[in-house]
This record gives C-alpha cells, sequence and structure tokens, in this order.
C-alpha cells in the first residue's frame, strides 16, 4: 500500500521512544469508537514503532539530522 506520508509528523513519533509509543497504541486501540484521526494516529505509531524495533539506529539518525535541519532554519 502507498501512502503519501508526512516526514515531521514520522519523526515526532519516533523521537517519542519505543517505551511511549507502546503506551499511546494501548491508550488509542481501548477506544471503542475510533475516528479517522485516531485511526491515523495508530497507522502512525504502529510504523513508528516498527521502525524503531527493525532499525533502531537509522530511526535514531533520521531524529538527530531533522533536529539538527529544524535548528539551522530558526
Amino acid at each position: 500500500m502507498d501512502v503519501m506520508r508526512s516526514v515531521a509528523r514520522d519523526t515526532k513519533a519516533i523521537s517519542l521512544g519505543l517505551t511511549r509509543i507502546q503506551e499511546e497504541i494501548a491508550f488509542w486501540e481501548n477506544k471503542r469508537k475510533k475516528v479517522r484521526s485516531v485511526k491515523q494516529r495508530l497507522e502512525r505509531l504502529y510504523e513508528a514503532q516498527r521502525h524503531l524495533i527493525e532499525n533502531p539506529k537509522a530511526s535514531d539518525d533520521l531524529v538527530n539530522e531533522l533536529r539538527k535541519i529544524q535548528n539551522e532554519t530558526t
């Protein structure tokens, strides 16, 4: 499935860390009624979790690189 994703939002989700991501997933999964925004948030969190588990070094490098870019622009 090809999905347009926001790199900034994905990076923010990854920067939360694995523990926090798992807590958020548990929180949102317990909601009975899931509106579209919650489904999208869960999709983003699951993707971030997958990236952190499969390749933590690359995820850390990405977060650091984007923080560096952000600091240069401000």
